[in-house]
């Protein structure tokens, strides 16, 4: 079957990790805005939902061995590889459901503290968004969180005239997923050397995007419900229909808009009082393509002391097994920003001996006086992927089985590995 319910079925997402989807990161920015999160250091609970071969829960997994994951996807091929890959790792704290939502929702009987949707929310009809949020309405646990990853405006909008090219094609034409993509390729080169495109400015990074695999474009490009969204209507819808809060990003640095808004324009979004026109600003003046939005379901604000308290234990770790050198440049959504070298190269220089948490760097001269700075430090340097929220347990993993992850990625060629004390695994080259 070529369709499901509008959506690719017959071709194999490939696999990506997303490290915004792991608890760690999503309850540290929680906590770092000030909000009580869930308490990592017990079992807990974790769905996704549409979760593909499942690579982020596998990881999850592995980092938490006494908590429970679950995942759902309707495509039997995602669900087969995802249980193949859990048998192969030993894990017996994960389970795959090859189920739809609505019928998730009607014999799932577990409750969550976590909840996530990666990409498919803006992929599917009305009806599949609704039933996302009916499950975590019905199943997420008081303060429990909700991941949500969609395609927004005003960033995408330059893709949707080629999505449709793309999925007239594979309408009219009787063959598979990968077939249409082919046709569709060839006919968007033969328009864009005849100069269709010549005055639309975007067209380089759409030609970029067209350079993946034929399954990541199948399930990007050709389903029938394909469409960005605002992310001021997404709150809305969640509200609604879940009685969620949304609380932040999952991008730390869209939570400072000192750090993601240019200076000009901070002026202006600061005027603003109407909550759901500041937040549609910042996508405007971001051209942001995509939102990683965090969710709570009756979130409960941290006392001054409490919150305090909850950020002398946090700590983070590097992610690279050196540390790199001549860092001063971060990549933010609204270009480059610079940050002084010295002071970098002696944040990850002590990290490379020691987790060390919000309170240590506080004793740095340059931060004794400003932790909005330190702040703003910390998440360019979690966004850049240079440093990663860990908790002291995070040791207790099991060597082999991380040793067997990789063997298992390389003979996938995925080019994804957990490296020497790396909490989770990065992409190498």
């Amino acid at each position: 079957m070529k369709r499901n319910q509008g959506y690719v079925s017959d071709t194999v997402y490939p696999a990506f990790f997303y490290k915004e989807m792991q608890p760690e990161w999503l309850n540290t920015i929680t906590q770092f805005l000030g909000f009580k999160g869930i308490n990592l250091s017990e079992p807990f609970s974790y769905l996704e939902l549409a979760c593909g071969t499942g690579i982020n829960l596998i990881v999850a997994a592995i980092n938490y061995p006494e908590s429970t994951f679950v995942g759902v996807d309707f495509n039997p091929q995602h669900i087969h590889e995802a249980q193949t890959l859990a048998e192969q790792l030993e894990l017996n704290n994960i389970e795959f459901v090859e189920v739809d939502f609505q019928n998730f929702l009607e014999s799932n009987q577990s409750d969550f503290d976590f909840i996530v949707n990666h990409g498919a929310y803006s992929w599917v009809a009305l009806e599949q968004q609704k039933e996302i949020l009916a499950i975590t309405s019905k199943f997420l646990k008081k303060q429990g969180i909700f991941y949500l990853h969609y395609m927004c405006y005003p960033g995408s909008l330059n893709l949707q005239p080629i999505q449709k090219l793309f999925n007239l094609i594979d309408q009219h034409a009787p063959i598979s997923s990968r077939e249409s993509i082919q046709i569709g390729k060839s006919l968007f080169s033969e328009l864009h050397a005849q100069g269709a495109f010549i005055n639309q400015p975007q067209i380089d990074a759409l030609v970029k995007t067209l350079n993946h695999s034929q399954d990541y474009l199948a399930h990007e490009l050709l389903t029938d419900h394909w469409q960005p969204l605002y992310s001021v209507d997404v709150h809305r819808q969640v509200r609604e229909f879940s009685g969620l809060s949304y609380l932040a990003s999952a991008q730390p640095v869209e939570n400072l808009e000192s750090i993601s808004i240019p200076n000009e324009l901070q002026q202006i979004i600061a005027k603003i009082k109407i909550p759901e026109l500041r937040e549609y600003l910042k996508d405007l003046v971001r051209n942001a393509k995509q939102r990683t939005d965090i969710y709570q379901k009756q979130p409960s604000k941290l006392q001054q002391h409490e919150h305090l308290a909850l950020l002398k234990q946090i700590k983070f770790e590097l992610m690279q097994s050196r540390v790199p050198s001549n860092v001063a440049k971060f990549q933010t959504p609204i270009g480059e920003i610079r940050a002084p070298q010295t002071l970098i190269e002696k944040m990850l220089k002590a990290l490379a001996n020691e987790k060390l948490g919000f309170h240590d760097f506080m004793q740095l001269a340059e931060f004794q006086q400003n932790p909005i700075y330190l702040i703003e430090t910390l998440f360019l340097l979690m966004s850049n992927q240079y440093i990663y929220p860990v908790r002291s347990s995070i040791d207790q993993r099991n060597q082999t089985q991380l040793d067997q992850f990789n063997q298992l990625m390389q003979a996938k060629k995925v080019a994804l590995k957990f490296i020497e004390n790396s909490p989770i695994p990065i992409y190498v080259s």
